[in-house]
């Protein structure tokens, strides 16, 4: 049960959020809802507005937010699949190399303690990573901050380095018809209700990362896949989950000391631009050598989250279920390679 304060202060969040997306969308900016309402739920929780987002209450944005993007799944899909088998398979040389060169720079730069620095450089989840980091003796509170400082960061920038560096890209026709204009599929709510019901369910059970996220993301993507069902949502609800996302990310920055937050936007913003610089290295060379485009496989291979960079895909006529694949591999394998990898720290 979600007590009423935190629910009042998410709702004053909803509210300057919209505000803030509303603003960005009449300027013209990219994934307006997002990055709108991150941008003023940030300025509003570090001017001390009573605004906050809970795991609990940020739950329902997400879930709608994997349904739209399991949508994208469709029938036609798994024969473009086989293209994807090289930068899936350079995936982990990629991690490695993005995780040793930014633990090393925690270390040296800014002088973390070991455990701080690893899980704090990892290309991990922010909740995957303050939890293991807390659980070896790393400050999760920093690692916390780093990470939500990276994110923000990334999806900020990136997005407008897109819009002015890459000519549109050609896509699959039916990809990016995941949402609708208005109350023509209103008939199908009951699978999209179903695919967020079932989704978090499995993925809870399951323990899924991200459960809230990629459990309906699952279960949408199997109902699009297969066939079973074709269902669109509106785009007001969309729009209202982004906002909600955007929002989640702006609060994370509430309590900060203008010193501490200074601190940590500067450090996160020295890794932000050596992973960014890896990622499009690795994306020339990788398009270079398959004929991916090389933007897609920015976005699939960048150091954000994946319901951001889903997201973004989206918004610039990408095909996100390319990037959804990657980002949940490199999930799986930041899980799995981490905590092993941290029993001999690749950086003393």
């Amino acid at each position: 049960m979600i007590r009423a304060d935190v629910l009042l202060r998410f709702v004053a969040a909803l509210a300057v959020g919209a505000s803030g997306g509303a603003l960005f969308r009449a300027i013209g900016a990219p994934l307006p809802w997002v990055l709108g309402s991150m941008a003023a739920c940030a300025v509003a929780s570090i001017a001390g507005a009573p605004v906050a987002a809970s795991s609990a209450t940020r739950r329902p944005m997400a879930a709608v937010i994997g349904v739209v993007l399991g949508s994208s799944f469709q029938p036609d899909l798994f024969g473009q699949a086989r293209a994807w088998i090289v930068p899936l398979a350079l995936l982990p040389l990629f991690l490695a190399s993005a995780a040793l060169v930014c633990v090393t720079y925690f270390r040296r730069v800014a002088k973390f303690d070991p455990a701080t620095a690893y899980f704090a450089g990892m290309p991990g989840g922010i909740a995957e990573m303050v939890v293991m980091g807390a659980e070896r003796g790393a400050d999760e509170r920093t690692v916390g901050l780093i990470h939500a400082a990276r994110i923000f960061l990334v999806v900020f920038t990136l997005p407008f380095l897109i819009r002015l560096v890459a000519a549109p890209v050609a896509i699959p026709p039916g990809a990016l018809a995941v949402v609708s204009g208005g109350m023509a599929n209103w008939t199908l709510v009951g699978w999209a209700s179903g695919c967020v019901v079932v989704g978090l369910v499995l993925g809870r059970a399951l323990r899924l990362p991200a459960w809230h996220l990629v459990g309906p993301l699952a279960v949408s993507a199997i109902v699009h896949a297969t066939g079973i069902a074709d269902f669109r949502i509106p785009g007001w609800a969309l729009a209202a989950a982004q906002v909600g996302l955007g929002a989640t990310l702006g609060c994370r920055f509430g309590g900060l000391t203008m010193r501490a937050l200074v601190r940590t936007v500067l450090l996160a913003a020295g890794s932000t631009v050596i992973l960014l610089t890896l990622t499009i290295l690795w994306a020339v060379g990788i398009g270079a050598a398959t004929g991916i485009d090389p933007v897609l496989l920015v976005l699939a291979y960048s150091p954000g989250g994946l319901a951001e960079m889903s997201m973004v895909a989206l918004s610039l006529a990408l095909e996100p279920a390319f990037v959804i694949v990657h980002h949940l591999t490199r999930v799986v394998l930041v899980l799995i390679g981490a905590p092993l990898v941290f029993r001999t720290p690749i950086s003393s």
